[in-house]
């Protein structure tokens, strides 16, 4: 009697489902979703990148002004072409936060925190947290102990303070390709190289142009980058930083003309444009 084959042994594990093809639909959705995460991992780098700068901005000028044993640093009243140049081309892009660390930072090393200023910061010797200002004048203050001894003098808080007024709140980055930033030291007696506001009423008004231009800019340019988000446009982010929209006004070559005197059959003035819902011979006497 033939004996009968055994049947094959049946596997234990799940049976895996087999693999079809992706269908034409899916490749594309997948380099659109790939372009547009490597679109925002560059915004995301390029921030990183302002931020770093930055904080190296911070620490060079920390330690202005240059000077050396031989040619010692010229006073803050009459900075360096080169120590001004490359505080206010540094310092364009800071918020106010940034400012204040970087005062904070000179402090530390025992500054003024003017950076062009280069005497040591002022030393209270007495207890408590406030000081007395000027008793007995016209401009007494109390003024708290932390703050005068974070500069050398009055003069030259006055100058800090009217460099941290220029500062903008806005992020770095949305600012980062708007050019004609420009800060400007503060008005020194007698010295006319530290960009100091002018008497003419001509230069007076060039900066206030100036000024709204880029605000305009900034707008602009924030505009079109939220924009270019929404679509999901993966370009160049510096370019849509330096996106700008100008507006410009229809030109006329006619004299607009003027409105029709016309009059209804009632002698009534007949206004331009406007049509009646009924015609006379509709009406009910």
């Amino acid at each position: 009697m033939a004996t009968q084959a055994k049947p094959p042994p049946k596997g234990i594990l799940k049976k895996t489902k087999p693999i079809t093809e992706p269908t034409p639909e899916e490749p594309d959705a997948a380099v659109k979703a790939r372009n547009l995460a490597i679109h925002h991992a560059s915004i995301i780098h390029d921030r990183r990148q302002i931020s770093d700068a930055i904080s190296d901005s911070v620490i060079a000028l920390s330690k202005l002004p240059s000077g050396s044993a031989s040619a010692p640093p010229p006073s803050a009243a009459a900075p360096s072409d080169d120590d001004a140049v490359a505080f206010t081309s540094q310092i364009r892009l800071f918020q106010p936060s940034d400012y204040e660390d970087l005062i904070e930072e000179r402090n530390c090393l025992g500054k003024c925190g003017y950076v062009l200023c280069p005497k040591p910061r002022t030393k209270v010797n007495q207890t408590g947290e406030f000081k007395l200002v000027n008793f007995g004048r016209k401009d007494f203050a109390i003024v708290p102990k932390k703050e005068m001894e974070r500069w050398c003098s009055q003069i030259c808080a006055r100058r800090a303070m009217y460099i941290k007024v220029q500062l903008n709140e806005t992020a770095a980055w949305e600012r980062a390709g708007i050019e004609g930033i420009q800060i400007e030291l503060h008005q020194e007696q007698g010295n006319s190289k530290t960009g100091k506001k002018s008497n003419a009423p001509a230069e007076d008004i060039t900066r206030d142009l100036r000024a709204l231009k880029l605000e305009a800019d900034r707008k602009a340019a924030s505009d079109a980058r939220d924009l270019a988000l929404e679509r999901g446009d993966t370009g160049d982010t510096t370019k849509m930083r330096r996106a700008a929209i100008k507006v410009r006004e229809k030109e006329v070559s006619e004299a607009p003309a003027e409105p029709s005197l016309d009059q209804n059959e009632d002698g009534h003035m007949l206004l331009e444009g406007y049509k009646p819902k009924f015609d006379q011979k509709d009406r009910v006497v």
